[in-house]
């Protein structure tokens, strides 16, 4: 981003009780990807010093399982337990061991947030170093933001605090400028102050967003501030299977948008299915029923569908696959596959 050094702190180790299921919540698929996969692409994209994921001593080893060092060797990620569920100021306090003295900011998200875009961090980041902050955090408006905390404002429009909805009056509640939790700090101060967060009265957790009143406090106004997103649903957490489906619908239907954009027909979006990776070229027709999954690459001018099914194969240009199912195979260019066929790796289309 430039020549100051950033590190990212991604907090996945809540319970997620509500997905009820034995698989980790952060390991969840959502449109080709585990949950966590989507937030740890944005960090990719931010090229981090240094990445480090915060998990629960249970789920660690599998999550870790799941992505290794990442895609990047020269800048691994890192895994770390918060044995005890303390709160999101502690769970970034078990960070700092692994990134202090490693980076100059450190920008913390949340691996149950699939609909964070690149650009969004980028700019959550400028904000901070731009503006010579403490601290900056990402905001959204909707009304109210129910299930977050709320956004305090001085009579200048300072951000001066950051309340949780369950310690909030009426009147804030009634405010609708919520907070993401996605926050980025001048590294020095947040190790430092994350030593000074006293226990929350109702729960004896530690809060991140205490930061903010501590910020303004040390520093005066200006010393925290915040972007609101452009789209408020960059802030949805996935806590249940129902949100989770609400996030892929945005996710596919962003990825679609992306494709039409760039000269690919879809005929019907609300029966199209692309997995985030996908690849298709320019002047390629998907009909109703197509579903491209996994690592696939669609050539130029090609039809998919109707009621077609790809998954980790390449399809050359000017191809042709209606009804038929095609998994780890290579389909030549110009090909007529279907209707009502299996291609699987390299046998003969049947």
């Amino acid at each position: 981003m430039n020549d100051l050094r950033l590190g990212i702190v991604v907090l996945a180790a809540g319970e997620g009780t509500r997905m009820r299921s034995s698989l980790p919540k952060a390991l969840h698929p959502i449109c080709g990807r585990p949950l966590l996969g989507h937030v740890l692409a944005v960090a990719d994209a931010l090229e981090a010093a240094i990445t480090t994921v915060v998990l629960a001593a249970d789920t660690i080893d599998q999550v870790r399982a799941g992505f290794g060092a990442g895609p990047h060797q020269d800048r691994p990620y890192s895994y770390v337990v918060q044995a005890e569920r303390r709160g999101t100021g502690h769970a970034v306090l078990q960070a700092r061991a692994l990134l202090r003295n490693h980076s100059d900011d450190v920008l913390v998200l949340y691996g149950d947030t699939p609909l964070l875009r690149t650009a969004t961090t980028h700019a959550v980041v400028a904000a901070r170093r731009d503006s010579g902050a403490l601290l900056s955090l990402l905001s959204f408006h909707a009304h109210p933001p129910a299930g977050y905390g709320r956004v305090l404002r001085d009579t200048a429009g300072q951000v001066i605090e950051l309340i949780e909805e369950r310690n909030a009056t009426p009147e804030q509640r009634a405010i609708s400028e919520g907070n993401s939790g996605i926050m980025c700090f001048d590294a020095a101060w947040l190790w430092e102050a994350l030593t000074r967060i006293r226990p929350n009265l109702v729960n004896g957790e530690y809060y991140l967003t205490d930061l903010v009143a501590m910020a303004v406090t040390e520093r005066g106004p200006g010393a925290a501030v915040a972007l609101p997103a452009e789209d408020a649903r960059e802030a949805w957490g996935v806590n249940d299977r129902v949100q989770l489906a609400q996030a892929g619908a945005v996710l596919r239907e962003r990825i679609l948008e992306v494709l039409m954009r760039s000269g690919v027909s879809v005929a019907d979006p609300a029966a199209t299915y692309v997995d985030a990776g996908v690849t298709v070229g320019n002047d390629t027709v998907l009909l109703p029923g197509t579903l491209l999954q996994g690592a696939t690459s669609v050539g130029a001018g090609c039809v998919i569908g109707p009621h077609t099914t790809i998954c980790d194969s390449t399809i050359g240009d000017g191809a042709c696959v209606r009804h038929a199912l095609v998994e780890r195979a290579t389909v030549p260019a110009g090909a007529l596959i279907g209707p009502f066929v299996y291609v699987a790796g390299d046998a003969t289309p049947t």
